[in-house]
């Protein structure tokens, strides 16, 4: 990603025209307690496919996350963006897309706290086939919210692009979609959605920041409102069909913001594309 693209990841983070959803809360709740952002980073290589996994702090459980690629000459994409509740830690995979000589990492963020009241994880697995595209959603039992989005390919070869990690409008579901890139992928695939789910949250509430409509890379942020923070987060490519990937979709470390960026692969995109981050913000 080049210099210009940074600076547009920190204005978007302060970009109007963020679109506010109110999610009614359905019974009185605490608010999470110790939220604190946390990080890791996997070794900068040539390795075809590599992990990184953001570690929790002793007493804390993990929320929330994303990732950030560093290098990959766009041809690098996500496998893995996923809180392990098992572990307490957040894992961001990727994957290279045809063989690219350079060096690359990538990053794991993690959005950790106190365990909220009802915490629980979800997901789903589609058939795993040769479908050009996929798409799986993790529902939350009933009484509970959604706190965070994940999402995860099994098999692809770096060929399957992760496309969308969409919450719904109620916070009641995670939406995953996948497709093929214009190469295809011959072997059989699955894609994985992922949910964290918990009791309604005070405040619970849903913002969206979209991108313009054009031919370029994107860099869009969504801000939570003043007085609540970021717990977990999301983002989604229309108009990509497998050619756009997410270079980062991640929470800036005061919690407060969530960043999307996504980039053309090295052939481009003869059509207009745009790109959505979600924040999944509470008091």
């Amino acid at each position: 990603m080049n210099n210009r693209l940074v600076r547009l990841a920190l204005a978007a983070l302060v970009a109007a025209g963020s679109t506010l959803v109110g999610v009614a809360v359905a019974a009185p709740a605490s608010a999470v307690p110790g939220l604190v952002f946390v990080s890791g980073v996997s070794a900068l290589d040539s390795t075809s496919s590599k992990e990184a996994l953001a570690v929790c702090p002793a007493g804390t459980r993990i929320l929330g996350g994303g990732g950030y690629v560093s290098g990959g000459g766009r041809q690098v994409g996500f496998t893995r963006l996923q809180a392990l509740g098992s572990s307490d830690r957040f894992a961001a995979g990727a994957a290279e897309n045809g063989a690219y000589a350079g060096n690359w990492r990538v990053y794991a963020y993690g959005i950790c706290g106190r365990a909220p009241a009802g915490l629980q994880y979800v997901s789903f697995q589609t058939a795993s086939n040769s479908d050009s595209y996929k798409a799986a959603t993790a529902t939350c039992p009933a009484g509970k919210q959604l706190i965070s989005v994940g999402a995860r390919t099994l098999n692809g070869a770096g060929n399957v692009v992760i496309d969308d990690l969409r919450p719904n409008g109620a916070l009641t579901s995670a939406t995953v979609t996948g497709y093929e890139d214009e190469a295809g992928y011959a072997g059989s695939w699955s894609l994985w959605s992922y949910g964290v789910c918990a009791n309604p949250l005070p405040g619970l509430q849903l913002v969206t920041a979209t991108s313009a409509v054009n031919s370029t890379d994107k860099v869009v942020g969504a801000s939570c409102p003043a007085g609540k923070r970021l717990h977990g987060l999301g983002a989604e490519i229309t108009g990509g069909v497998g050619q756009a990937i997410h270079a980062g979709v991640y929470p800036d470390a005061a919690l407060t913001s969530a960043v999307d960026i996504s980039l053309e692969d090295p052939t481009g995109i003869p059509g207009n594309w745009y790109t959505r981050a979600y924040a999944i913000c509470a008091t």
